[in-house]
């Protein structure tokens, strides 16, 4: 992608021309190269130029250091020597069924301890949460709305549940950036919505084998969601920064 080609993907989110006309915040522009990323308009590989991006939203380029900085922990990113910040791969099926393992091991825990701790207050709160559903749209910024939204939901259940080893856990794994950037192509987003709430409503019950079940059918869900992506051949095993 060459630096012309950049300006032109920033012009191309939604977020990317507003911002173009208003002086932005660093929380706007990492919103503006987090739809970027998630939404393929930046590619994995693509090189991410500070000047040509702050050209294009006609900021100073202190601003997009900092958001390319908070995007690399985050792990949207990599920074090498020589080449900058790279936008990172997708990751492969086998490494999303691991990582989807993982969360079986910890998730359906984590949501019966909320059952059993969960106050009438955060019960009320979780349930709305979970009625939310993102954006319920398909434009430039729904897929960053949407994943945050998910991302809210589970770290919400984590909390409640009190381990903060658990929830440690789960944050580090980035799971949301990973699905979500395949979830985009396929649309399932807001397939999601119903599942919350019926965990939020297990939990809300005090019931925690219904909240651990309730859980653990989301997560294999979502995880014949991520196969079916996988078997329409819209995204490849998982494409690496270096392979440019």
């Amino acid at each position: 992608m060459t630096n012309t080609d950049l300006e032109q993907a920033v012009q191309a989110a939604q977020l990317g021309r507003r911002l173009a006309d208003h002086p932005p915040l660093v929380d706007d522009v990492h919103d503006v190269l987090v739809d970027m990323v998630m939404n393929h308009l930046a590619e994995a590989g693509t090189r991410l130029n500070i000047d040509a991006l702050a050209r294009a939203l006609a900021v100073s380029p202190t601003p997009i250091r900092e958001a390319l900085a908070r995007m690399e922990a985050e792990g949207l990113v990599t920074k090498e020597p020589r080449r900058g910040y790279l936008v990172t791969r997708v990751i492969g099926l086998e490494e999303l069924r691991s990582m989807i393992d993982f969360r079986l091991l910890i998730e359906p825990a984590a949501a019966a301890a909320a059952a059993e701790r969960v106050t009438d207050a955060e019960a009320a709160a979780l349930l709305d949460l979970a009625r939310s559903g993102g954006s319920g749209d398909t434009g430039s910024a729904a897929n960053r709305v949407d994943m945050v939204y998910d991302a809210t939901f589970h770290d919400t259940i984590a909390s409640l549940g009190g381990n903060p080893w658990l929830r440690d856990s789960l944050v580090r794994l980035r799971s949301h950036l990973h699905m979500y950037r395949l979830y985009h192509h396929a649309q399932h987003a807001a397939a999601t919505t119903p599942e919350h709430e019926h965990i939020a409503q297990a939990i809300a019950d005090r019931n925690p084998d219904a909240a651990a079940e309730a859980m653990r059918r989301h997560l294999h869900t979502a995880m014949r969601r991520l196969d079916e992506v996988f078997a329409s051949g819209t995204v490849s095993a998982g494409k690496r920064a270096d392979d440019t």
